[in-house]
């Protein structure tokens, strides 16, 4: 399934594998599969043009093959053209209701477009069709968290996609995210130990604890995570400190 902004829409995961045995030089011309199947060879090597142009060929040829609709929608996601995706996701929702990943992709789109309350819809018909799918919850999480300020709710989310899997660092570091929020420093904190215990190199990780520990007045430990945070590459928080004498 797919995340929302770590996420990386990957056209070989998405889209069932094709044949490349196709010559182009004497393919017919009233085969959409082909289009197709040209199309999404053009995905994985970033042709994204010719791409979206053999997707769009074969949607005109066959209007109900779905499969283009998915690979042109997975495309548009990519490029930022949210509003084409959500009209491709209309599509396969249409010819399919109880496709959760396409519920999960429009979300996706609905939501990088501030559409707010349609992304809720969205992410909770992805989770009542398919309840064992970390992401939907995940997601649905972070919209709470970064959109909405629901904290709480976002808490619940997140509980529930570490439920589903407990080795997802990025659910506990945003539940982390979510505590902080509410002002419960050390419950951030807790999360964020497992977060990096996860991954020792999760860098964010590292940053945002030692947010939490700036809260608590703990110099310290704010300091050294904000330099194991900078070794890995982000910067911001030593930075900040630096320039104001706090972590020498």
């Amino acid at each position: 399934m797919a995340r929302i902004n770590w996420f990386i829409l990957i056209i070989m995961m998405l889209i069932p594998c094709i044949s490349h045995s196709e010559n182009e030089n004497t393919m017919g011309f009233n085969d959409a599969n082909i289009y197709y199947n040209r199309g999404i060879r053009y995905a994985k090597k970033g042709e994204y043009n010719r791409a979206m142009s053999n997707l769009t060929k074969a949607i005109e040829i066959n209007p109900n093959l779905i499969k283009a609709y998915y690979g042109r929608g997975v495309l548009y996601d990519k490029i930022g053209k949210h509003q084409q995706a959500i009209e491709d996701w209309n599509q396969v929702i249409h010819f399919n209701p109880k496709d959760a990943e396409a519920y999960m992709n429009r979300g996706i789109a609905y939501q990088n477009l501030n559409k707010y309350q349609k992304a809720i819809e969205d992410y909770g018909h992805a989770i009542r069709l398919d309840p064992k799918d970390n992401d939907a919850y995940y997601n649905r999480g972070i919209l709470y968290v970064s959109g909405l300020g629901k904290y709480k709710y976002a808490i619940e989310d997140f509980n529930q996609a570490i439920n589903l899997n407990p080795n997802d660092k990025e659910a506990y570091s945003n539940r982390g995210i979510a505590y902080y929020h509410l002002g419960q420093f050390n419950r951030s904190i807790e999360d964020y130990n497992q977060a990096i215990r996860l991954d020792p190199n999760f860098a964010f990780a590292y940053y945002n604890r030692g947010i939490s520990y700036k809260k608590l007045g703990d110099k310290d430990n704010m300091c050294k995570d904000w330099q194991n945070a900078y070794q890995l590459g982000f910067r911001d928080g030593l930075n900040w400190a630096e320039e104001k004498g706090t972590c020498q």
